[in-house]
């Protein structure tokens, strides 16, 4: 009996075998006659010099700053099937490899899939997949596209068919409608002066966000695995402020960064750390992965900044940081301050580095550039429906500014049918027409029809910079990014001369000042021990404009693409995190008559923000870089006056 079933699991095994090579539409280890593949702005060859496996490879060199070598995919692909691309690269620098899946529509060509990585002088792997239903059956030119910034050696290449699942972020809504479900049968209330303990049997588990599967929690204690939620309903009766605690018992994975999320709905109000003595990236490039090393065991339990629920149910989280388990949890403690509550003037949001466009590119993690086109109109339709008021976006609207991301902004915004002002980024200057077109499309965005403007929005007044003008070595502005001529970006004189004027014609109402750019960065070791350097200031003699104003109270900007708040001469200096690459955050503002109360929130999707990390880089420190930067207040009471 034992050898029947022997025999017949080898034949099932020759059967799968025998399947899966019918499903293979490349198999090209470039070790025979090359295939004829489409060439654009590079040469390629055979070459002996390496090769991951047998002797040859396919060595692509770009004639031009990128160019690649092309499979031809018409008549090959079965658009009701899911696809696998694998292969290997050996590139002459970091990250110069970029292999994508493309298509034309009639009228333009544009990325189905891509992936993009290499490490100079190593063999690594990169995979990429298509879904079913990204295929679209009328389009044409189908490729396969192994491009380079740089000389790359490519091998081993497949396509095959694949059973692909859906990803993270088309099973969240699913998967947040069970876990929300669960968590309604044990929903606790929470009173004005009240304390709670809640323990891991009345949440609702799940072990992973990229499957719609919610399992029941009988014990006390939990552990949460890397990319595991632990859901809490909470009532409250009338809006209060709360704080508390959370206990995790750490896990045995020390290397420093982020250890859990602990989130109030889409409010983080909390982003326990391992912390390790001062480190930096590899080679000490912002690009680059943290290094190898092991932090501090860190405490057991951790105190949540103060955040304030209106009245109705809420959704308390502690969720895996998807490079390690959150640990085991053991207690959720909540404290209701018994204070009253005002309601605020009216309440606005701040969007930084919404990149809006095609793929998903990697820079410290992963720009989920084309997923935050729908994204970001879903974050804007739930703050107006919040009762938001407006919101800005600091600069890097788009990811280039071109045309058709503009489009997308404007198709966002109006989607979210929220007030939205907008500022110039880096990115938006990479292209001479950029400002032009913004204006065309989205004349709401800048008041006046200037991308340098005054906003009155009493009791406070806004003052938005341009300032993203690229420099060469002789400090000319340049009309356009040219990367054999820029040296820097900066404003132009006429622009911080606009500035003076408008901080000296009113010293006396609040102000805040946004630009794409920071203002004024602390520098040193952040939360987790990584190393921010020296004090960065983007612009000594704007600062220096600002900190002579008697009523400039804060700063807004982004481009920097994580969490900071630091003080400048009495000025709160507030940095926002990126909205398309993670951590995903974006900061919600309260103003009172006397303050303003400020929140960061993240993407609502947690299949967003899952597949915007990448665990390999470990670079979540940028989530919170100091104490007190999930949650504070700017007091507007006048300042001592100074003198321009």
């Amino acid at each position: 009996m034992r050898r029947y079933a022997v025999k017949g699991i080898v034949l099932l095994f020759v059967a799968a075998a025998f399947f899966a090579q019918a499903q293979v539409e490349i198999s090209e280890g470039f070790e025979g006659k090359l295939p004829d593949l489409h060439r654009y702005q590079a040469s390629y060859t055979s070459d002996v010099s390496r090769a991951h496996s047998g002797a040859r490879s396919l060595r692509v060199t770009p004639t031009k700053d990128s160019g690649g070598a092309y499979f031809r995919l018409d008549g090959r692909l079965d658009f009701s099937s899911g696809y696998e691309y694998t292969l290997w690269v050996n590139a002459s620098k970091d990250n110069a490899a970029n292999v994508y899946i493309s298509a034309s529509d009639g009228k333009r060509r544009y990325t189905v899939s891509n992936v993009r990585g290499g490490v100079a002088g190593k063999w690594v792997q990169l995979r990429g997949v298509v879904r079913a239903n990204q295929w679209q059956s009328a389009d044409r030119e189908f490729m396969l596209a192994l491009s380079a910034s740089g000389d790359c050696w490519f091998d081993d290449v497949t396509l095959r068919k694949a059973d692909i699942p859906d990803p993270p972020i088309d099973v969240w809504p699913q998967l947040e409608a069970q876990l929300r479900m669960a968590a309604d049968q044990c929903a606790v209330t929470l009173r004005r002066g009240q304390r709670l303990t809640l323990k891991a049997a009345q949440g609702a588990f799940a072990p992973a966000i990229g499957y719609a599967k919610v399992l029941p929690v009988t014990a006390p204690a939990i552990v949460i695995p890397a990319e595991g939620l632990l859901m809490f309903a909470v009532d409250v009766e009338e809006p209060v402020y709360v704080e508390g605690t959370v206990e995790l018992e750490p896990d045995a994975d020390l290397r420093p960064g982020l250890r859990a999320y602990v989130l109030a709905d889409d409010t983080l109000i909390g982003a326990p750390m391992v912390k390790a003595a001062t480190w930096s990236n590899i080679d000490n490039r912002l690009t680059q992965p943290a290094p190898d090393i092991q932090g501090e065991k860190p405490a057991r339990v951790v105190k949540l900044t103060e955040w304030r629920l209106e009245k109705g149910r809420h959704y308390l989280t502690v969720a895996g940081a998807h490079m390690r388990p959150a640990g085991v949890f053991h207690a959720l403690e909540l404290r209701s301050a018994e204070r009253s509550v005002e309601p605020p003037l009216y309440t606005f949001a701040l969007f930084a580095d919404t990149h809006l466009g095609a793929g998903r590119p990697e820079w410290m993690n992963i720009k989920m550039d084309e997923p935050a086109i729908e994204e970001l109109g879903k974050s804007l339709r739930q703050l107006r429906e919040e009762g938001v008021a407006f919101a800005f976006i600091a600069g890097d609207m788009t990811d280039g500014g071109r045309r058709p991301q503009i489009e997308s902004l404007a198709q966002s915004i109006r989607s979210g049918g929220l007030p939205v002002y907008g500022c110039i980024g880096n990115h938006e200057a990479f292209t001479a027409d950029a400002r032009a077109i913004l204006h065309e499309v989205i004349p709401e965005l800048f008041p006046g029809n200037q991308t340098q403007y005054m906003l009155n929005k009493p009791p406070l007044r806004f003052l938005v910079l341009d300032g993203a003008w690229w420099r060469d070595q002789d400090d000319n502005v340049l009309d356009v990014y040219d990367r054999a001529k820029v040296t820097r970006m900066a404003a132009k004189p006429s622009e911080v001369d606009w500035l003076r004027r408008m901080l000296a014609e009113d010293i006396r109402t609040p102000t805040l000042v946004m630009w794409h750019f920071p203002f004024y960065n602390r520098g040193g070791a952040s939360s987790c021990g990584y190393q921010l350097g020296k004090p960065k200031i983007w612009d000594p003699e704007v600062l220096e404009l600002l900190g002579a104003a008697p009523n400039v109270v804060a700063t807004l900007n982004g481009h920097m693409h994580f969490t900071s708040v630091d003080m400048h001469n009495n000025i709160v200096c507030l940095q926002n995190a990126s909205y398309a690459e993670w951590p995903h955050l974006y900061r919600v503002l309260r103003v009172y008559p006397d303050r303003i109360e400020w929140e960061m929130r993240q993407v609502h999707n947690r299949g967003f923000v899952s597949e915007g990390a990448l665990p390999a880089k470990a670079l979540t420190w940028m989530i919170s870089t100091c104490e007190g930067d999930l949650g504070g207040t700017v007091r507007l009471s006048p300042l001592e006056k100074k003198i321009f």
